[in-house]
């Protein structure tokens, strides 16, 4: 048995649930995992039996990188391309103050490997563990020569931190995407250390499914808004509003970042929740309706539903294109008359026959796969 430590921080919503299955892959094929990470992390991680050590709460990255942001903007009246270098600089600083806690956690617990997150890269290289190390990143290829301009797939303000990762992302001895290779404009130019291990977001903690979504009655449509903050509620109120006369009824999950009585008016047809599996609810569902993350994406694309995507930050400009390309979605840029437009891309998605066998397509390709066991499999290259 082998011992892996595992570096878990919630940078961005969907860094933690790759991570996660990839190891209890690793725990299934005999080997052990010792968490270490934030409260958001324990959070996640609570009843699934893994050894969780807890990091101080000043380096909760969630709030740390909230109010980075919040200062940058403040400080450049809102410039977001002028945002970007100074939340660059703030996250270097608490990369090197988690990685002394890190390095001391490396010589307690003398793991024959480390695994991380994109967000923790430059952790584990200040860090400099004597042992092999991972990079699990979340969404699609990030690294040297992607297949399309950054500047087109990476909101302006995320632009200098995720550019600093991926020049990072030459100093792990392995680098795992969590997405599908042909999702990802079928990319095939991937570094000699960098592997596709397939779409790990799939993972969802084991929540009970609320029972009103096995009532019979009109077809699911799932939206779902980001489950870090963004200021996406404008999002959520104007899918609601374009779905309200629609012989549909609407989950919306909000994150634990929002309260339910932010949305100011609820339709009929429409329940609110903060967390539920997206999955229990695409599988009774003809369509998701997001802001592009990549996580509720990839669920969507193997459970062989379409989709309307309004990209809001972020990866999300990357991953609504992708979908897009796949023939799997329609996409609506922000804009002022957000009810509009995305009722218009509704109609047209719930009309097309061709999006729908599309969706389906994908979805049996993908389910014919087993990405924990592939990103498991990889991971034990390592030692």
């Amino acid at each position: 048995m082998s011992r892996f430590l595992v570096l878990a921080t919630g940078g961005a919503g969907g860094d933690l649930q790759p991570l996660i299955a990839a190891s209890l892959a690793l725990r299934d094929r005999g080997h052990e995992a010792i968490f270490v990470g934030d409260r958001s992390a324990e959070r996640v991680l609570t009843g699934l039996e893994l050894d969780v050590r807890v990091l101080p709460k000043r380096f909760d990255l969630g709030p740390r990188l909230v109010t980075a942001i919040g200062d940058a903007m403040q400080a450049t009246g809102g410039d977001l391309s002028a945002a970007g270098p100074l939340v660059e600089e703030r996250m270097a600083g608490w990369a090197g103050e988690v990685a002394v806690s890190v390095s001391r956690l490396v010589s307690e617990i003398r793991p024959h490997a480390v695994v991380t997150s994109l967000f923790g890269v430059e952790v584990v290289k200040e860090a400099a563990p004597p042992c092999p190390w991972a990079v699990v990143n979340s969404t699609f290829y990030i690294g040297p020569n992607p297949p399309r301009p950054v500047e087109q797939d990476i909101a302006p303000r995320a632009i200098p931190l995720l550019s600093r990762y991926a020049a990072l992302l030459a100093s792990p001895d392995l680098v795992l995407h969590a997405t599908d290779q042909i999702f990802d404009f079928s990319f095939n130019r991937l570094p000699p250390s960098h592997h596709y291990a397939g779409p790990l977001g799939l993972w969802e903690p084991p929540i009970v499914a609320p029972a009103y979504l096995a009532e019979p009655g009109d077809p699911w449509v799932l939206v779902s808004i980001s489950s870090q903050l963004q200021d996406d509620v404008t999002l959520a109120e104007a899918a609601l509003a374009a779905l309200a006369d629609r012989p549909v009824r609407v989950v919306l999950t909000i994150g634990p970042g929002h309260r339910p009585e932010e949305i100011s008016v609820l339709p009929r047809n429409a329940h609110v929740e903060q967390t539920i599996p997206h999955s229990v609810v695409l599988r009774r569902g003809v369509l998701l309706v997001s802001h592009a993350g990549h996580g509720s994406v990839m669920k969507a694309l193997w459970e062989g539903r379409p989709m309307v995507l309004m990209p809001w930050g972020r990866d999300q400009p990357g991953v609504a294109a992708r979908a897009q390309a796949l023939g799997v979605a329609a996409v609506v840029p922000r804009g002022a008359d957000a009810r509009g437009a995305l009722a218009d891309a509704i109609d047209r998605v719930l009309g097309s026959p061709e999006m729908r066998t599309s969706a389906a397509r994908h979805s049996a390709r993908l389910q014919a796969t087993d990405p924990p066991a592939v990103a498991a499999m990889l991971l034990e290259s390592l030692i």
